[in-house]
């Protein structure tokens, strides 16, 4: 090959979009680059990323994945968006099922980063805004408040089966010690949200719908920070409560909710279910789909979207519930 030609070929190959794939471990980011499948290891640390940062910064790459893992992902994704680095976090089953669909069987730290970077390729995910280390703090203590009232729950159903003295004072010795941690992360979410002016503000719109506790308040806020900033079927899609197809040929198969956050769907409809017995507006929604026969999943699920929704253009609006569902039966008449 002439000096032109390999010239023109290594001109073209920088020209060419990078994808990237990381598989992130505790110790180690596992990095696959396409369509050059460059590979390269890091350790997952300051230095580590530093090192990734200054890379990417000399491919431009158009696309990083990388797969959420419990929070070992957070540093990395963070610096990545913070240098303008266009990266995404995805759910684990995503890549997956990707490597299942091209036959790719085994396992490895290096096939999941090249199948990683695949997903990048195919350019099917948007990049979203990281959220901020406040909101991730947030997020952390709901996620623990959560954790804790699992755990109580399950030594109170201990405690109603044990029948030993002994027994039952070691297990009501557990509920206090619960009891007192699960107050203490409520104080310091209730500060959290009152030092915040924006959170505090979302709070008392939230709070204002009939059905919306505390609790739900806090979930959406630190779990969907997204909320006011998408149209209705992003949001719907997002949560978790958008309808997909199941038709093939003459089939048509019943519509069914897929994906989306399972920790804001839970408080979703824990809000909804309420909404449904005391606020008129979501009552009278839910009792017209049984009444045209909708089974009642259908109807509930139905009845989630609509709260999303309505939440959603709340939070964009500033709107308080009682502006917002005059606006809703004056549309409706």
């Amino acid at each position: 090959m002439s000096k032109q030609s390999e010239n023109n070929t290594t001109q073209r190959k920088s020209n060419e979009a990078h994808f990237v794939g990381i598989d992130v471990a505790k110790d180690e980011l596992v990095v696959h680059i396409l369509p050059t499948n460059q590979q390269l290891t890091v350790p997952n640390s300051k230095e580590g990323i530093r090192v990734l940062v200054k890379r990417f910064k000399e491919i431009e790459p158009k696309q990083v994945i990388l797969e959420a893992t419990g929070g070992l992902e957070r540093l990395l994704l963070t610096n990545l968006v913070a240098n303008g680095i266009a990266a995404t976090a995805i759910n684990p089953r995503q890549a997956r099922d990707l490597a299942k669909g091209l036959g790719e069987l085994a396992k490895t730290d290096a096939v999941d980063a090249r199948i990683l970077a695949c997903f990048a390729q195919l350019q099917c995910l948007p990049t979203r805004p990281v959220p901020t280390q406040e909101t991730q703090e947030m997020n952390d203590l709901v996620t623990r408040k959560e954790q804790l009232l699992r755990m109580r729950t399950m030594e109170a159903h201990r405690l109603h089966a044990a029948r030993q003295k002994a027994i039952r004072k070691s297990i009501e010795k557990i509920i206090e010690t619960f009891d007192k941690q699960i107050d203490d992360i409520d104080a310091r979410i209730e500060q959290m949200i009152a030092d915040n002016p924006d959170w505090s503000e979302k709070d008392k719109i939230l709070q204002s719908v009939p059905g919306v506790g505390a609790k739900t308040s806090q979930v959406l806020i630190s779990a969907l920070p997204e909320l006011g900033t998408l149209n209705r079927q992003e949001m719907a899609a997002l949560v978790g409560v958008a309808p997909f197809c199941d038709d093939s040929g003459k089939k048509s198969g019943a519509r069914r909710i897929k994906g989306g956050r399972a920790p804001v769907r839970s408080a979703l409809y824990m809000a909804t279910f309420n909404a449904i017995r005391y606020n008129k507006t979501f009552k009278t929604f839910f009792d017209r789909l049984i009444a045209e026969g909708k089974k009642y999943k259908v109807a509930l699920v139905a009845a989630m979207r609509k709260m999303i929704t309505i939440l959603n253009v709340m939070i964009r609006t500033k709107m308080h519930w009682k502006e917002q569902d005059a606006l809703i039966q004056k549309e409706e008449k």
